[in-house]
């Protein structure tokens, strides 16, 4: 069988073209006489004719004559007595002159010119005159006479036709032939530019000076035609073609140089603006001056000609800098300067003919010089978009590698990290040493900033090589709010730092954006706001305005417009998108602030922050840990969804960060009160929170790496379920053939058979659970770049979890995906049973000393007897603190139980009892959280569980201190 491939169909296509001329070759040798259009049925008369001398006398005159300048030219000759013709007809050219006619001395056609406002010319343009030949004409003697300007006897010779009106007119035609096909050939290429330009520039943004090129062809084109020497025949209206040469011909410099600036990558911008300022003036004055009658174009030919000449002297001028500035673009532009040689070289040939032989080849060579140089320029553009493809596809190569290597060190680098962070979440679960759980809490916020900085350097290499996307869809503001609110809040409120979110009731609660990035945004200024606060309060707000979404045809207006209200443009890649609803969708710019009461920033620092690895000093916070690259970041994302930022601060008084990103309203819903929306939202979801036990469910586990199979079997210790473990694919799919199991968790990224290979030969096999339903598959993964959620959706996974996978996150598919009759809901009693253990009081270590000597007299100025003194006060307020901490517990009055909280936390450190301080403003943080009414529920039970432990450690240090003191 024949393999067919381009190569062969573009030979074959090649020899049908062949064929075709062939064929169009053998059709022109046919000669089709009858038609009128080949056959010669008139003559010119170059002979026989006499010029009447102003005394009356006469003299022989033909074309073959001198060649001197007549002013008013009357000349006589006799008709042909017979003609083969059926009708005859006259044909005379004039040039800028007069006519009048007779036959047998009576006149047959008079023509003088006459001034017809606006755009006269006060001179005649060139044109025809048709003269009608009766037959009782033939044999007379016809006189013509010419007024005006100066012509030789053999231009006006070479221009009298006798004979058929077809015949002469298709004489006419072919003669210009060549210009009309080359101005007509000039003003196809403008246009096809510019449907180049409307289709694909405008809409790519790439705007390389095709439209410029366009106009700047197109005029020459125009020009070109409207000076061909049979243009009456085809429009009839010469004064308005002879007005056309003169405005085109001016409407070509500024194209030109708008088309040179673009080519010469704005290099002489400032040079070319300036001229095209001056050129466009000049313009303006020569058309007012034609319109109201003042000079006409042939009067102002000259001052034409020199911006002509002024515009050829820029561009030379500005090829010469490019030459001694940027020698290597003056290199990409010698095509360029070919053409331009080929357009000047035709001129000067023209101009060679025009002196030579008159207008008896006027425009030929001309017309020859346009359309190669039209042709040159399209081939270099041809080549520039050969070149920008190449590049782009060059681009697309690289994208891809880059992509390769960054999901590749992006599993790399996390793996370990998640590995870490994930056995030291099981220490913090299990284990009731205080010390122990001291060092673990260290290496979870170390490992969180370790995973922070990663994260933050592996977003900023992907800004720099451009690979960020953004990937807009619906999402409720009110869950986004919550989300924050948990992230941040426990952070705040850990270094003793209030932490509010106000939000405008009335703002839009379902919308339409990267709500990834949006998140991100407000993540990353709440963790700048965190890190150089150590006091205070830190809040976010959110309001919103309406905005208008910019039409096609105002995209000129936009500066103007946006100074009364902002406008969404058409490019936003918010509409870039074709999911349904978003014909009705209203445009909204959020306005998220930040305030803080931190350390704040100097004015003249505050143009810096937003710089990639550039942190202030402000001398305060020289402790603080981080690459420099979060407000960068964030800068960047705030640009790239079309919005902007602002900052106000004061050193030393605090900073308020204030993020304006332009999105879509979906409905007409408002968000209210947000957390109220949410748990309508979420409904009994919150069920799942309070844990549960699924003994009977079995699932499998599929990772090559031994620790992530530790980790994801400790996190799911406590739902009691049956956990199997494969560490390939292929001995998944084995174990998957012999056993049910209810879910299966599979690592994306795998030696051999990685992940998504795997999970295509479990749904050809049609593995199912033991209900008959095909097995959930759930991806694990540390490829965290943008766009693999959906490609893992995509591949037909149930679910994806990123890691350092979050146990919360890993029981909620369990909860999610396994039937409802394999789980058991835990009850109250029992989750808080459970989850207070990993955060009670420690009392094991009863030989434990309490009261560390070396802290006590740190506070103490190192002096024994003061030291002694505060801890007998310490003592002797004991029991009254003690009285008053039960009262309050036992009467659940949570305001006092606070303050004597708060109280102790002091005292006690100020005494050494380290312990009972860090104990006691646990307490006070729980009994905050209960008046606040933020997750009071479980604040309660955290003070239920330990309040009775804490007592009992008091007592000890009072014990304790009054063995010291003896």
């Amino acid at each position: 069988m024949i393999k067919i491939n381009e190569n062969k169909i573009r030979v074959i296509y090649l020899g049908f073209l062949f064929f075709v001329l062939i064929f169009i070759l053998g059709s022109s040798i046919r000669q089709y006489d009858k038609l009128g259009f080949v056959a010669h049925k008139y003559e010119i008369l170059r002979s026989g004719w006499q010029r009447i001398l102003p005394d009356g006398s006469k003299k022989n005159l033909d074309s073959t004559g001198g060649k001197v300048l007549i002013k008013n030219l009357i000349i006589e000759r006799q008709l042909p007595e017979e003609v083969p013709y059926s009708l005859t007809t006259l044909y005379v050219r004039t040039v800028h002159q007069d006519i009048t006619v007779w036959v047998d001395k009576n006149i047959v056609y008079d023509y003088t010119y006459a001034d017809i406002p606006p755009f006269n010319s006060k001179t005649p343009p060139i044109y025809w005159v048709r003269i009608p030949i009766r037959r009782d004409m033939l044999g007379k003697t016809i006189q013509i006479e010419f007024r005006g300007r100066a012509r030789n006897a053999e231009n006006t010779l070479n221009a009298i036709y006798f004979g058929e009106d077809l015949s002469i007119v298709a004489a006419i035609l072919w003669k210009s032939s060549l210009q009309i096909l080359s101005s007509l050939c000039l003003i196809f290429m403008g246009i096809g530019m510019w449907a180049e330009y409307i289709l694909v520039d405008r809409k790519q943004g790439a705007e390389r000076g095709v439209y410029y090129l366009g106009l700047c062809l197109f005029f020459i084109g125009l020009w070109m035609g409207s000076q061909v020497d049979s243009r009456q025949l085809l429009f009839n209206n010469v004064l308005l073609l002879w007005n056309l040469e003169y405005i085109s011909l001016i409407m070509i410099p500024i194209p030109s140089l708008l088309c040179i600036n673009k080519i010469e990558r704005n290099v002489c911008q400032r040079e070319i603006y300036a001229i095209c300022m001056i050129i466009a003036v000049f313009d303006a004055v020569f058309i007012i001056s034609a319109g109201i009658g003042l000079y006409s174009f042939i009067e102002l030919n000259l001052p034409i000609d020199l911006l002509i000449l002024l515009t050829c002297l820029e561009i030379a001028r500005s090829f010469y800098v490019i030459k001694r500035d940027e020698p290597a673009l003056f290199r990409e532009l010698t095509w360029l300067i070919g053409a331009g040689t080929t357009m000047i070289s035709f001129s000067c040939i023209e101009l060679l003919s025009f002196f030579l032989n008159g207008y008896e080849n006027q425009g030929k060579f001309l017309s020859i010089g346009g359309v190669l140089f039209a042709f040159q320029m399209l081939h270099a553009q041809g080549v520039e978009y050969d070149k920008v493809r190449n590049d782009k596809a060059k681009l697309e190569v690289a994208e891809k590698i880059q992509s390769e290597f960054f999901a590749n060190m992006s599993h790399e680098i996390r793996t370990p990290i998640n590995t870490v962070i994930g056995m030291n979440e099981m220490i913090l679960r299990e284990s009731h040493d205080d010390a122990v759980l001291s060092y673990a809490q260290d290496i979870q916020a170390s490992g969180q900033n370790l995973l922070s900085l990663v994260n933050d350097i592996l977003d900023f290499s992907r800004i720099e090589s451009g690979g960020i996307k953004l990937v807009p869809k619906a999402y409720e503001l009110a869950e986004m709010l919550h989300d924050i609110n948990s992230m941040i809040r426990f952070r705040a409120e850990w270094k003793g730092l209030r932490f509010s979110i106000i939000v405008d009731e009335d703002t839009p609660a379902v919308l339409f954006g990267d709500s990834f990035r949006v998140r991100e945004v407000i993540l990353n200024l709440l963790d700048n706001a965190i890190k150089y606060t150590e006091k205070g309060s830190i809040s976010l707000s959110v309001s919103f305005r309406e905005m208008e979404i910019m039409e096609e045809e105002d995209r000129g207006n936009t500066t103007e417009r946006n100074l009364a209200m902002s406008c969404i443009s058409p490019d936003s890649y918010l509409l870039k998108n074709e999911e349904p609803g978003l014909d009705y969708a209203k445009a909204v710019e959020l306005c998220f602030t930040v305030k803080d009461t931190g350390v704040g920033i100097k004015e003249s620092d505050q143009n810096l922050i937003f710089q990639k690895f550039q942190r202030v000093h402000t001398g305060w916070h020289q402790n603080v840990q981080g690459t420099g690259l979060g407000l960068p970041i964030t800068h960047y994302f705030v640009n790239i969804m079309n919005g902007h930022i602002e900052l106000q601060s004061k050193l030393g008084e605090g900073s308020s960060f204030s993020a304006y990103l332009p999105q879509l309203s979906l409905k007409e819903d408002s968000i209210g009160n947000y957390e109220e929306r949410y748990l309508k939202q979420k409904g009994e979801r919150r069920d799942f929170d309070k844990g549960f036990i699924a003994t009977e469910a079995k699932i499998l586990v599929v990772d090559d790496n031994e620790l992530n199979v530790r980790l994801v079997q400790n996190l799911l210790k406590r739902t009691e379920v049956q956990i199997d473990i494969a560490y390939s694919g292929e001995e998944c799919l084995e174990k998957l053939k012999k056993n049910t199991y209810d879910i299966a968790y599979l690592d994306f990224m795998m030696p051999g058979m990685d992940g998504e290979e795997t999970l295509k030969r479990i749904r050809e096999l049609e593995i199912e659970n033991r209900y008959g339903r095909p097995i959930p598959v759930i991806a694990f993964s540390s490829n965290m770049l943008p766009g693999m959620r959906q490609k893992y959706l995509s591949a037909s996974f149930d679910a994806y979890l990123a890691k350092p996978v979050e146990g919360k996150e890993l029981e909620k598919t369990l909860y999610t995906f396994l039937p409802e009759n394999l789980i058991r809901k835990k009850s109250n009693e029992e989750f808080f049973e459970s989850e207070m253990k990993q955060h009670s009081i420690s009392e094991d270590k009863e030989e434990e000393k309490i009261l560390n000597r070396e802290m006590g007299l740190k506070y103490c100025m190192q002096d024994e007897a003061v030291y002694r003194e505060i801890l007998s006060l310490f003592r002797d307020s004991s029991m009254e603190k003690m009285r008053e901490l039960e009262s309050a517990f036992e009467n659940a009055d949570y305001v006092k139980y606070r303050l004597y909280a708060h109280g102790l936390k002091t005292t006690s450190l100020t005494v050494g009892a380290i312990q009972v301080s860090e104990d006691a403003k646990k307490l006070e943080h729980a009994a905050k959280r209960v008046v606040e009414g933020v997750e009071k529920e479980e604040a309660m039970h955290y003070i239920r569980y330990n309040h009775n432990s804490f007592m009992r450690l008091y007592q000890r240090t009072v014990q304790e201190i009054a063995g010291y003191l003896q």
